[in-house]
């Protein structure tokens, strides 16, 4: 097993059904590969072995029951502000660590399903950040390009996947942190809107717009996790039932034109997919745009101070610096500031209207430049803000999401593009993300 094995869900379920594999097997060959370079600071904390073999060993008497069960012996990562029962949820923090007593609804519909936790990963601490570089585990190397970033927040949830580890991995996504990863580790991300997946177990950055999300090897894969964990959920306040629409070809909008931050490789890359992109219409993302600022220099960071600020006040020295201060830097914003925000989205909803009745999908850059560590140890923030250019509107407008690998930068590192829309169109847009992957294989 390594990352060019096919740790497709589809691929386990035929060796399964056939008898060439066992979920004891797989699960061995994962703890064999723990130690090994590509998993350096991927891994917060790992099911013990005698535990997770177990478990494996319950799954397969069961193998009768394969067709009921669609994750039947896949493995799964999870980041370390999802609970797992049994497993310490740090968040990225070892003093705030807790002992999960259950498992967050995503992680036990998973296990429901027939996935088999490996353990928690890295990540951003308290999932401030898209560079996952802000950890006191280490930083995640990125398996293409060592000199890039992981991606963040959930960095070690992409790489745990793009080294081969696991089948897929649960991510958040607040900001892009289930997108950025995705571009950076040349894997697929889906992104829920917010409230279609329970947020019932996490730790939140936002928790009115905060999500779960998964990344994973294939298209199919992120969709067949979403067909196993969406739904309503009564332990979440906010949690929604959204009916979707079926598939129909997509209408697809996309800047002619993209900020690439100087980043001429990342640029060109756009360039040739968007010339082949047969159809689409050319817009102007200011209206998407205009709410970027709320994340990280607005009021929305209060909404991280109500989650851990607390925690932070009384415990400074146990956090990142910048993590810290982001946070804390929350509380010169005013209750009337907080309404005005909230105002400037419903009112950016009402604006982009007429953009949804002309178009199903919009198409952008993942990321529009490829960051790397050095950057981001030069400066902290200019490099995580310009990873969020192209997705920090979206959870704000409850916008659905899909990152699409599509191919590597000049610098080795992988490069994407996200596909967003309105929660109800999902199947359209994954309609749409496997017509764009087929046009850039093509």
């Amino acid at each position: 097993m390594g990352s060019g094995s096919d740790m497709s869900i589809g691929a386990l379920r035929r060796a399964y059904g056939t008898g060439r594999l066992r979920p004891r097997d797989l699960v061995q060959r994962a703890l064999a590969r723990l130690q090994d370079p590509d998993q350096e600071a991927v891994w917060i904390s790992t099911a013990p072995p005698e535990r997770i073999l177990a478990e494996a060993d319950a799954l397969e008497a069961r193998r009768g029951d394969i067709d009921s069960l669609p994750l039947y012996g896949a493995l799964f990562s999870v980041k370390d502000n999802i609970d797992v029962a049994g497993f310490d949820t740090t968040a990225a923090c070892p003093g705030y660590a807790y002992r999960a007593k259950a498992d967050a609804t995503v992680v036990a519909r998973a296990r429901a399903a027939g996935a088999i936790c490996l353990g928690k990963t890295n990540m951003d601490q308290f999932a401030t950040g898209l560079v996952g570089t802000r950890s006191p585990y280490g930083i995640p190397k990125n398996p293409f390009n060592p000199a890039a970033i992981p991606g963040g927040s959930s960095s070690g949830a992409g790489v745990s996947v793009s080294t081969g580890m696991v089948s897929f991995a649960f991510g958040t996504d607040t900001g892009g942190s289930g997108r950025i990863p995705a571009s950076y580790n040349g894997i697929w991300g889906l992104k829920p809107a917010p409230g279609d997946w329970s947020r019932a177990g996490l730790v939140y950055a936002c928790r009115s717009f905060d999500t779960p999300s998964v990344f994973a090897p294939a298209l199919e894969d992120v969709c067949a996790v979403d067909q196993v964990v969406r739904g309503s959920d009564p332990s979440d306040g906010y949690s929604l039932s959204i009916p979707r629409g079926p598939a129909r070809a997509p209408r697809i909008a996309a800047p002619c034109q993209i900020e690439s931050f100087g980043d001429a490789g990342v640029a060109a890359l756009y360039d040739a997919l968007r010339a082949g992109l047969p159809g689409a219409d050319d817009l102007d993302l200011d209206q998407f745009r205009s709410l970027n600022d709320l994340m990280f220099f607005g009021p929305f960071l209060a909404e991280r101070d109500a989650s851990v600020g607390a925690f932070i006040s009384a415990n400074p020295e146990a956090c990142d610096p910048t993590v810290r201060n982001l946070v804390l830097s929350s509380r010169k914003f005013t209750a009337a500031q907080a309404y005005e925000a909230q105002y400037a989205v419903a009112d950016c909803r009402a604006a982009l209207a007429p953009f949804w009745q002309n178009y199903d999908v919009l198409l952008t850059p993942t990321v529009g430049a490829i960051v790397t560590r050095d950057m981001v140890a030069q400066d902290p923030l200019g490099p995580n803000f310009n990873n969020g250019y192209y997705t920090n509107f979206a959870n704000p407008l409850g916008l659905a999401a899909i990152s699409v690998p599509i191919a590597r930068a000049p610098c080795g590192t992988p490069w994407g593009v996200t596909l967003y829309s309105l929660p109800e169109r999902m199947e359209t847009l994954i309609q749409g993300a496997a017509q764009i992957s087929a046009l850039a294989a093509a």
